[in-house]
């Protein structure tokens, strides 16, 4: 899976998951709410119920009028009341209700209704019943929904994140499968212009012949170290590590060589502040194409007649060239594989796809100041 690939898989779940689970809590929310006061008016609707049967056994006392009045007891719930100055009068209630302003509250997993009683049977104005509090217990169970809601959604985002990058996967392996036929196809070619090159008399040539020759060199240079990538692209999980310990010195002097040909085309110089036998375990091959590709990419996109800056001790390794340089948004995107800013100097889009990943593997810092028109300045960190 490539990073890309990853970070539009973040960003899709990110954005669908959240505003998902922003859409279930506000409903749940609401849910809740409704249901609780649902819940309240039941209660409420109960007591009414049992204040009523109370007044009706006040009044039948009322009317009888006997000497021995006991008051109405009932196994559901129980009550008080008070005259009408909310004095206690008579009660069975747990615990004494001191104020006598609300309507309605539960207070200790006990429900209470106060209720005006008119007219004042057995001298009493006010009735305050009192049960047992219905258990209002729907958090747990809506969390619990949430909870699989949210698992589902997951699971289902998943799914779907990937059915819409399908088609992304199969062009990029469709493009995948073309460069490594490409690989295939220039190994030879390569090899033989380069072999032929070197066996070339130079001394018998005009300078005319020459330049031809120094282009052609240069110009199979460029191919040669496209191959490079283009096969390390293709097989770096497929070899092993020969990590050793490296002179970082003697390698960037030996690329800077390299690179002489097609620097000298630009007529380029490289100003160099190497420190001697600086060294690094790493696998030799991997730190090439590292060093490779940004001098390359530095050659290729800086000025006719400018400079080129190497920079190297025990700490960092830095590049810095005079070119066209990148705007913000292009360096966010730097490191994006197959992706080219500027597509008249060809190529594929993967050097700095292959830098990056060689940084992340040797645990290095990558720093990338630019600016358009003024140069860009690649610095590796250790």
């Amino acid at each position: 899976m490539y990073s890309g690939e990853k970070r539009s898989i973040i960003y899709v779940l990110g954005l669908y998951l959240s505003s998902t689970l922003l859409l279930i809590a506000t409903l749940f929310t609401g849910y809740y709410f409704y249901e609780q006061d649902q819940l309240m008016n039941d209660e409420k609707e109960i007591l009414k119920r049992y204040a009523t049967q109370v007044e009706e056994r006040l009044s039948l006392l009322h009317e009888e009028n006997d000497e021995k009045l006991e008051y109405p007891r009932f196994e559901n719930f129980k009550s008080a009341i008070y005259d009408i100055d909310k004095n206690l009068i008579f009660s069975t209630l747990n615990g004494e209700v001191k104020k006598l302003d609300n309507n309605f509250f539960i207070k200790d997993s006990k429900s209470y209704l106060i209720s005006p009683l008119s007219p004042y049977y057995m001298g009493a104005a006010y009735i305050v019943v009192q049960k047992e509090t219905k258990d209002i217990n729907i958090l747990s169970d809506l969390i619990y929904i949430a909870i699989i809601v949210m698992f589902i959604t997951i699971i289902t985002s998943f799914f779907l994140v990937n059915l819409v990058l399908k088609p992304i996967r199969d062009n990029i392996k469709l493009l995948d499968d073309f460069i490594k036929d490409t690989t295939h196809e220039l190994n030879t070619p390569i090899t033989a212009i380069l072999t032929n090159i070197e066996t070339i008399d130079s001394s018998n040539c005009d300078e005319k012949t020459l330049r031809k020759l120094e282009r052609i060199k240069i110009a199979s240079l460029s191919i040669s170290n496209l191959y490079e990538d283009l096969v390390y692209l293709l097989l770096n999980h497929k070899t092993s590590l020969q990590n050793v310990d490296l002179n970082l010195s003697q390698i960037v002097l030996q690329r800077v060589e390299y690179f002489a040909n097609m620097a000298n085309m630009k007529k380029i110089e490289f100003l160099l502040d190497i420190k001697e036998s600086v060294h690094f375990t790493a696998d030799r091959q991997k730190m090439e194409r590292l060093i490779d590709n940004i001098l390359s990419n530095a050659i290729k996109y800086t000025n006719k007649a400018t400079k080129i800056r190497i920079s190297l001790d025990e700490t960092h390794l830095s590049i810095e060239d005079e070119g066209k340089g990148m705007s913000k948004e292009e360096l966010e995107k730097i490191f994006t594989r197959y992706l080219r800013f500027d597509k008249s100097q060809g190529g594929f889009g993967i050097g700095y796809s292959i830098v990056k990943s060689i940084t992340d593997e040797y645990g290095m810092k990558i720093d990338i100041a630019s600016k358009p028109n003024k140069g860009t300045k690649v610095t590796l960190r250790w």
